[in-house]
């Protein structure tokens, strides 16, 4: 009779946790060799089902959304296949989650609690708000891609200069929401108080924009400003002739590409835009950031003759994409295959051939910026490793001047990092633990020589 009873409480216990609605915030923390991470799992519910999106502040993920997400007899799954990764869990009797999410075959406990990770964010911005905020939507005609976002002016009356904000590598919302930040968000709140419209938007595959972040190059995140451009040009609340563009990290190639071919852009503003070849920038990015993490000096050279050699084929290869995913892993498994297990190789390879970072190795900046005849502000954080400020600032005056535009103002900002926060080392572990979203001297900087531009 005590086994029966105990059957029937169990699956009792089963039905119940099956049809509760597990919607909400969920947290939890793996065990990584520097310390603890913090994952949190968005789950939503319509009636389809589940769908879910992942934050792992430290690592500068936001709104990640997975491919599938799965919830019956009180077992949980959310996959990634981007990440190739997984997590499986079981809802216990505490109402928590108790599983594993593994990665590339590779699995660790995870245990997830409802709620989220509250940090200190000062600056972002709190309603109620002094200016006007529409959400708005348009589309990629090309890829017939629907994004959305949103643009705030001074005042729904009126007429007013606008600035479309182009995000840096990696899935981004139209708020910036990156390291437990909204970078984009306090840029655009500080420019429309001070009379500067701003366009923000979700990047494809991302927030409630269409399209997959697997697409994403440098020439598709241009095709899907120049939507947001001609969209713009629609409305009569927008002074057309000065639409300007702000270019942060990656998106500071994407904004010289557009503004050399587009005479609708009036200025650009590149916030540690890349002014070396990609090539160039991805070892300098690499040895840099090793430098941080005190790796030593020999190590970091051998670094770079390998991945060197292997950007090198990226580069000056003429075959298609398959092929030159070929061509690399034969020059791995060559130069470092007894050192190395397969799936190690085949996961550096991957990572290397995925669309955006292709796009980035094979960029050439210059071939568009000494197109560019528009104003142009370039500014970086004297602390930037992925973008070091010297060596890309200089590149970039060099390749505007170079094309008879004397227009170009470059400004090294000390102790700034790559999210321009005023930061200690510059290194990618400070982003989420500094209170700061982004310098004042940064956002004053900007707003001042935009509000020159367009007056």
């Amino acid at each position: 009779m005590k086994k029966l009873f105990t059957l029937s409480f169990f699956l009792l216990f089963s039905l119940l946790t099956s049809a509760q609605d597990i919607s909400g915030d969920w947290t939890g923390e793996i065990e990584i060799p520097s310390g603890k991470l913090g994952i949190v799992f968005h789950l939503s519910k319509d009636e389809t089902g589940y769908g879910a999106t992942m934050d792992i502040p430290k690592q500068g993920l936001s709104n990640s959304k997975a491919e599938s997400t799965t919830y019956i007899d009180s077992v949980l799954k959310i996959t990634f296949p981007m990440f190739k990764m997984e997590y499986s869990a079981r809802l216990n009797q505490k109402n928590e989650f108790a599983g594993n999410l593994s990665q590339a075959g590779n699995g660790l406990p995870l245990a997830l609690k409802k709620g989220n990770i509250k940090l200190n964010r000062p600056q972002e911005p709190k309603p109620p708000f002094s200016y006007y905020s529409e959400e708005v939507a348009f589309q990629n005609l090309a890829d017939k891609i629907n994004l959305k976002g949103t643009l705030t002016l001074p005042k729904k009356e009126g007429k007013y200069p606008v600035v479309i904000i182009i995000s840096g590598s990696g899935p981004q919302d139209r708020n910036g929401a990156m390291f437990g930040h909204k970078l984009y968000w306090v840029i655009a709140d500080q420019l429309t108080k001070n009379g500067i419209g701003v366009l923000r938007f979700d990047d494809r595959g991302t927030g409630e924009s269409g399209g997959k972040v697997a697409q994403t190059t440098i020439e598709t995140n241009s095709a899907d400003v120049k939507g947001a451009i001609a969209y713009l040009k629609t409305r009569k609340d927008i002074i057309t002739s000065k639409i300007g563009l702000i270019g942060h990290s990656i998106g500071g190639i994407v904004a010289p590409k557009i503004a050399s071919e587009n005479k609708d852009v009036n200025y650009i503003i590149l916030m540690a835009g890349p002014g070396l070849d990609g090539n160039k920038l991805m070892l300098s990015q690499k040895a840099a950031s090793e430098r941080l993490l005190g790796i030593p000096e020999d190590q970091i050279m051998q670094g770079q003759v390998l991945f060197g050699g292997a950007y090198d084929i990226i580069v000056n290869s003429k075959s298609d994409a398959a092929g030159i995913k070929a061509e690399v892993s034969t020059y791995f498994k060559e130069k470092i295959g007894t050192m190395v297990p397969e799936e190690q190789l085949t996961a550096i390879t991957d990572q290397l051939m995925g669309n955006e970072i292709l796009s980035l190795l094979q960029s050439k900046p210059s071939q568009y910026l000494n197109k560019v005849k528009c104003p142009v502000l370039a500014i970086n954080g004297s602390k930037d490793f992925q973008v070091p400020a010297k060596d890309n600032l200089a590149a970039i005056k060099k390749a505007v001047e170079s094309g008879s535009n004397t227009k170009v103002e470059t400004i090294e900002m000390e102790g700034l990092n790559h999210l321009f926060q005023e930061s200690k080392t510059g290194a990618l572990s400070e982003y989420a633990e500094i209170e700061q979203t982004i310098s004042p001297v940064a956002l004053n900087a900007m707003t001042l020589w935009i509000l020159q531009q367009v007056k």
